[in-house]
This record gives C-alpha cells, sequence and structure tokens, in this order.
C-alpha cells in the first residue's frame, strides 16, 4: 500500500509541473508550487504516521547509573599450598596419605606426615661424604698449621738476613771507619779505584792501623840498619888496631845486611799493602755488604712466595673441605625432603587429580616421581576467592580493590561480597594456547570475611561475579537499542508529535542495556527504536574498553537488526559464557 501511494504521488507531482513548465501565467506557476509542498506535506503525514505505529518508545529520564562487568569463574582458595618433589633424581613413593583428608592446625603443630619417599641411595651417599669430610678436614687443618708454621720461619729467615747485612756494614766499618765506610755506601760505583782510599784523611779502623804499623816497621827496620852501619864502622876500626878478631867483624857486617835485608821488607811490604791487601780487603768486605743486601731481598721474596703458596694451599683445602661438607649438608637436606609434613592446614588433594596429563601416573606407594613434579595441593578454605577471565576488551576497566558481588549457584543462590584482588599483567597463556585470536586476562577476587558462611564453598565451583567499575548519580540515560551509527557518529530517533527526527547525541559510560547520554537530549524526550525500512539502518551501539563510546571503531560494523525490548546483552566475551 505504502509503495502504490508513493508512485501516485509521484506521477501526480510529474504532471502537474510539466503543466506549470507550459504556461506562460506566472500567478498559476506560483499556484503550483504551493500546490506541490502541500502535496508533499500531506504524503509525509500520512506516511509518518503509519511508520509512527508499533513502535517502542522510551522516555529519557534522570536516574543512577551503574557500570559493572559481568563474567562467569570458578572458586578457588587463594592461599593454596602446592607441594613438589624437591629430592633430585627419581624417587617411589613409599606411602602418602589418603586424598580428601583435612589437615587441621594440630596436624600442623605435629608435623604430620604427608608423603615419604625412598631415601636410600641419599642415606649411602651421605655416609660415604661423611668420611671423606673427616678426611678432608684433616688436610685443612694440617694446612693451617703448615702455614703459621711457614710464618715463623719466614720471621726467623728475615731476621737472619737483616743481622748478616748488619755485621757487613759493621766489618766495613770496623775495617775503614765509620764515617769512610758510610760515604763508600753511599757512593757505590763499580769504578771506585780503592788504592787511593788509603790516603783519604777520614780513613780509620783497622786498615788505618794496620797502615800505620808498616809505616813503623819501616821506621825501625832504618833505625837498626843505621845502627849496623855503627857497629860495623866501629868494628872495622876496632879491628885495624886488632881489639877484636876478624870473626867479630864479620858478625857485625852480617848483622848489618840482616837488617838491610829488613828494612827492604818492611817496604816491600807496606807497598804491597798499598797496591793489594787495603784495596781488596775494602773490595771484599764492601761486596759481603752489597751481597747481604741482596740476600735480605732473595730472602723476603721467597718468604712471600711460600706464604702465598701456603695461603693456596689453605684456601684449596678449605674450599675442598667446605665443597664436601656442603654435598653432606644437601644430602642430609634431601633425606628429610624426603619425608614431607604438613606445614599449613588445608583439604589433601592430589596434584594428578586435577592434571590430565599425569592421570597415567597417579599419585600412590610405587609410583615414581621427579624433580620439581606437583605432588599435593593443600586449598586453604579460609581464604576463598574466584577466578575469572575477563576479555581484553573489559580489561581496562578492573582495578585492584574494586567492590564485587558473587553468586554461586551450589549455595543455593546466595551472594557474597568481595574484592578484585589481583590482575594479571600478561593474557593467560593456557587459553591463548587454545585460542591464539583471543586474549583474556586472569583476576583473582577475594571474598570479604564479613560474617559470611563460607561452609558451602567449595574449589572449582561455578560461580557469577559482577564487578563493580562506577556507579553514576543523577544523569540522562536512554537504552543502548535506541541507539544507532551514522557516518561515524552517534544518533538516536526522537519522536516529536507524529514525526520522527534523528538526533545526534554524545553518549558517556554504559551498563550492559543502559547508556549515559551526555548532549543531544533532553529529560522526558520520546525516543524510539526504528523498525521496518527505517530499522535496518539501525546499528547496535558497542562501546569502549573505558564505557566510552568509539565511534572510530564503529563505523564499518555490520548492520544488527534491532531488538524487540528495551534491554541488550553484550557480547559473548570469548570466555566459553555469555556475560550477563
Amino acid at each position: 500500500m505504502k509503495k502504490s501511494v508513493g508512485k501516485e504521488t509521484k506521477s501526480h507531482i510529474r504532471s502537474f509541473i510539466k503543466t506549470a513548465l507550459q504556461g506562460k501565467n506566472k500567478f498559476f506557476l506560483a499556484g503550483g508550487i504551493v500546490f506541490i509542498f502541500l502535496l508533499l506535506f500531506l504524503n509525509g503525514f500520512i506516511h509518518g504516521k503509519k511508520r509512527i505505529e508499533g513502535l517502542i518508545s522510551y522516555e529519557v529520564k534522570r536516574q543512577g547509573l551503574v557500570i559493572s562487568v559481568v563474567e562467569g569463574g570458578n572458586l578457588k582458595a587463594l592461599r593454596s599450598q602446592k607441594i613438589i618433589n624437591e629430592v633430585p633424581g627419581q624417587r617411589n613413593i613409599l606411602e602418602v596419605i589418603d586424598e580428601g583428608i583435612l589437615i587441621t592446625e594440630k596436624d600442623v603443630q605435629d608435623s604430620k606426615i604427608l608423603m615419604k619417599l625412598d631415601s636410600k641411595d641419599l642415606d649411602d651417599r651421605a655416609e660415604e661424604l661423611r668420611i671423606t669430610v673427616e678426611n678432608s678436614l684433616s688436610s685443612y687443618t694440617q694446612a693451617q698449621q703448615n702455614l703459621e708454621i711457614q710464618k715463623k720461619q719466614n720471621d726467623s729467615d728475615i731476621i737472619q738476613a737483616e743481622l748478616n747485612v748488619k755485621f757487613a756494614k759493621i766489618d766495613l766499618e770496623k775495617y775503614l771507619g765509620e764515617k769512610l765506610a758510610g760515604e763508600l755506601i753511599i757512593n757505590e760505583s763499580e769504578n771506585i779505584n780503592f788504592s787511593k782510599l788509603i790516603a783519604n784523611p777520614q780513613l780509620e779502623g783497622e786498615a788505618l792501623n794496620k797502615k800505620r804499623e808498616l809505616e813503623n816497621s819501616i821506621d825501625l827496620s832504618k833505625e837498626e840498619v843505621a845502627r849496623a852501619k855503627d857497629r860495623v864502622q866501629w868494628s872495622e876500626k876496632l879491628s885495624e888496631k886488632e881489639y877484636i878478631t876478624k870473626s867479630e867483624l864479620d858478625a857485625d857486617r852480617f848483622s848489618l845486611q840482616q837488617q838491610e835485608a829488613s828494612s827492604e821488607n818492611s817496604k816491600l811490604g807496606y807497598q804491597l799493602f798499598l797496591d793489594y791487601d787495603f784495596p781488596k780487603q775494602v773490595a771484599l768486605l764492601l761486596s759481603n755488604y752489597q751481597e747481604s743486601l741482596r740476600e735480605l731481598d732473595k730472602t723476603k721474596a721467597k718468604c712471600g712466595s711460600e706464604i702465598i703458596k701456603a695461603e693456596s694451599y689453605v684456601r684449596s683445602s678449605e674450599a675442598a673441605y667446605l665443597g664436601i661438607k656442603n654435598n653432606l649438608s644437601e644430602a642430609e637436606q634431601n633425606i628429610v625432603k624426603c619425608t614431607i609434613r604438613a606445614t599449613q592446614p588445608g583439604l589433601v588433594v592430589y596434584a594428578t587429580s586435577s592434571n590430565p596429563w599425569r592421570s597415567q601416573n597417579p599419585i600412590q606407594p610405587g609410583t615414581t616421581v621427579y624433580d620439581r613434579q606437583d605432588l599435593l595441593n593443600l586449598p586453604d578454605f579460609s581464604s576463598m576467592g574466584v577466578e575469572v577471565k575477563i576479555h581484553e576488551s573489559s580489561i581496562e576497566k578492573i582495578k585492584v580493590g574494586q567492590k564485587v558481588l558473587i553468586k554461586v549457584d551450589a549455595c543455593s543462590g546466595n551472594q557474597f561480597t568481595g574484592e578484585v584482588k589481583k590482575v594479571a599483567p600478561l593474557p593467560d597463556a593456557t587459553f591463548k594456547w587454545m585460542n591464539p585470536d583471543l586474549n583474556v586476562y586472569l583476576v583473582e577476587i577475594s571474598l570479604d570475611k564479613n560474617g559470611q558462611n563460607f561452609d558451602c564453598l567449595k574449589p572449582g565451583l561455578s560461580a557469577e561475579v559482577e564487578i563493580m567499575i562506577e556507579k553514576l548519580e543523577n544523569v540522562l540515560v536512554v537504552p543502548l537499542a535506541v541507539i544507532s551509527q551514522r557516518e561515524g557518529k552517534s544518533t538516536c530517533a526522537v519522536l516529536r508529535g507524529s514525526r520522527i527526527d534523528i538526533r545526534k547525541i554524545e553518549l558517556g559510560s554504559s551498563s550492559e542495556d543502559m547508556v549515559e547520554v551526555k548532549s543531544g537530549l533532553k529529560e522526558r524526550e520520546i525516543v524510539v527504536i526504528l523498525s521496518g525500512e527505517m530499522g535496518e539502518q539501525v546499528k547496535k551501539t558497542p562501546m569502549a574498553e573505558t564505557g566510552k563510546f568509539k565511534s572510530e571503531e564503529t563505523e564499518n560494523m555490520p548492520t544488527e537488526q534491532p531488538p524487540t525490548t528495551n534491554t541488550t546483552r553484550p557480547e559473548n566475551s570469548g570466555t566459553g559464557r555469555p556475560n550477563r
């Protein structure tokens, strides 16, 4: 009917325009234009009236708006002790506590045994290590004693070397005198002419004494020669007068020869002393002193080397001792770890019960377990909570500390309160492995301990949580169903009398079925959900992570059929169950 009326109206308008253009009367042309507008108005009124019939309307009003995220999850104990095998290698289970037994505080105080692992090989190794520890301790003690002995020996060697230096210096000073010896020590040189030192005015000591003795001997021999000559002369005179015999004269002459020979010997001895004995003795004494200094340096270096060697042996012996001792301690600790005792209360749950990959090797006596393998779980019922998986589109809304309402079907629909305790910083890797294109984040919610009865709560039960994001007061709200997208802008259909206006609006935060209108609508205005031909252009308004409308992301969204009621539900979050 609508299509036939439209065609008839259009044909009338075209024929009238043709007649008006052919006519030359201006009044007729003006009247024709007025007639056309009147005809269009009547046509729109008739058709608009028909279009309005059957539309769902909603009055724009001010009210409170609760922004929340609803998601399903499972109960879990937030404080759950995971017991793993901390003993290296493969171990056989000797005994294990029955699954489902509740560990109490008294069991913890009594150190109740939960599981025993085979430790025979560890016992044998520990016994061998105890013997090795005793031997290494003996070597370490001996090394320490040798170090102390070496320190004392070094002290003795250095003292003796220092004495040798001191004695060599004394010998040099004794021979040359303290001043000349000191000057010679200071001015050490390989080109020293030691023979010239005999004439040094600072010469003292044995060298000066020896020089004087030789000089005195020469003077004395000269006196003896002079006396012998006088006797010979007197003897010759007396022999001429025959007062003495010839033999007596010969004796005096022989005595003169002896004195002259002795005088020559004294002169020769003095010259030998000056040319050879003195410089040789000085060179020898100076060399002895210099050698004693070098020997002192060698002794100190040798003592340092011996100390380093002894200390190195002490350190290596200590390291060997401590290493073997640590091995023994580790073996003893592993023996203790083979007996697993209760350290906190909770319900005994075998790790293989919740892990299908381990079902072929159940926790029971005789089963072989490996290092770092999960053995038991002890969830603490006093710290119950809910673990939910939030889609990445909503994770930005979730903050630690937000209040939560929890509903557990197994507890006759009882509602509990809690708060967000932890938000995972990264997507769940397990879920991402199953569906690489979907990112969900684990969120832990703790239940409030404000007198709530947790007797019906057990880990693994399904729960539905509503996380309170924001609560707005006295804001304009409309249903999400009335919102559509046109040219990237948010619009809605406003009923004005018998007409429908398409108006651009600015949106704010949204709940699951209602959205805040910041501008574009007034209180008590009537908005409608378009149906029929116009309704096919209506798009459901998606909301961003912060609850704000994102026109850029919804420009190219596919067209959806409008709902027939004034409430909507958001799309599936991808976690296996729809949001509520």
